[in-house]
């Protein structure tokens, strides 16, 4: 096994060396299972060499300053000598790669989640004093084992910010097995040009920007296609729908808003209604172009 170790000399070089590898929080989607991104936006992604930007929220922003706070808690209550790993590991031949929150006396890692306790609750399985992660988490543990050659990983999670759960793993050779086998496929399927099935609903914002521009005068001759006709009529059908929902939307707002008259706040027994005033503000700015979306349709002769 040929692993390089890298430390990265700034953020955009460590987006950038991420950029060749299927990642450890990448892997679960070659699966099928990951909550955050596709097999088809995953492929795209790697297949036009797109570097990827990390959008930062609230909760990850509080998570990454916890992130010390947590793992010297952990490493104070088990007697551990923990340091940050820095390191960018990868498997030149698979092109695998990972990045780690920390190192357990040189032999083991220490991933940190600071999980919400309804999250925990609803998706992480517990069964007496065993624990076990959700899928993607498993799924990206034993990806950062295989590519570090580690013999032991921790999941640190603190729960609900008052209760630790430490899970240990160690390598499981046939879950490995199964990754390296389908990071090997996806590599394969980027050289011989073919696509993945898109998940149209979970897809569709990548479709949208893969098929963002338009040919001027360019027509598609859709007379006979019977797959478009059948898509077309599912759309009208929704549609009409969606404006009868909007329309009983605004009909029960507009009988709530009569009920509470001036009052910018209402509260109930199981709700809130906020109705505050917006200042009137001036808005300037340049609108990126983007390709219009709409279907028409012909009103039928009269006979």
């Amino acid at each position: 096994m040929i692993l390089e170790s890298i430390i990265p000399k700034s953020e955009s070089h460590w987006l950038e060396l991420r950029a060749q590898d299927v990642t450890s929080t990448e892997v679960s989607a070659l699966f099928g299972i990951s909550p955050y991104t596709t097999l088809f936006e995953t492929w795209h992604r790697h297949q036009e060499n797109l570097v990827a930007s990390f959008e930062e929220t609230e909760r990850s922003k509080w998570g990454t300053r916890l992130q010390d706070s947590i793992a010297n808690g952990i490493a104070e209550d088990e007697g551990w000598k923990i340091r940050r790993m820095p390191e960018y590991i990868r498997h030149t031949k698979l092109r695998m790669g990972s990045s780690f929150d920390f190192s357990i006396e040189e032999a083991g890692i220490l991933e940190i989640k600071n999980v919400d306790g309804f999250v925990f609750r609803d998706g992480w399985i517990v069964d007496g004093d065993n624990f076990e992660a959700p899928p993607h988490i498993e799924m990206q543990l034993q990806h950062q084992l295989a590519v570090s050659g580690r013999s032991y990983a921790y999941i640190g999670a603190l729960i609900g910010g008052n209760r630790i759960v430490l899970i240990k793993r160690e390598p499981d050779e046939q879950i490995i097995s199964s990754i390296k086998k389908q990071v090997e496929r996806f590599w394969n399927s980027i050289a011989d040009n073919k696509e993945p099935q898109p998940d149209f609903t979970k897809d569709a914002d990548v479709i949208k920007r893969l098929y963002s521009q338009a040919s001027p005068g360019k027509v598609f001759d859709a007379r006979g296609d019977q797959e478009i006709n059948s898509f077309v009529e599912e759309y009208r059908q929704i549609n009409e729908s969606k404006k009868k929902l909007e329309h009983e939307i605004d009909r029960i707002k507009s009988q709530l808003i009569v009920r509470i008259g001036d009052c910018e706040k209402a509260v109930g027994d199981t709700f809130s209604i906020s109705a505050s005033m917006v200042k009137p503000t001036k808005i300037e700015y340049e609108r990126e172009g983007y390709r219009l979306f709409r279907l028409n349709f012909r009103k039928e002769a009269k006979k």
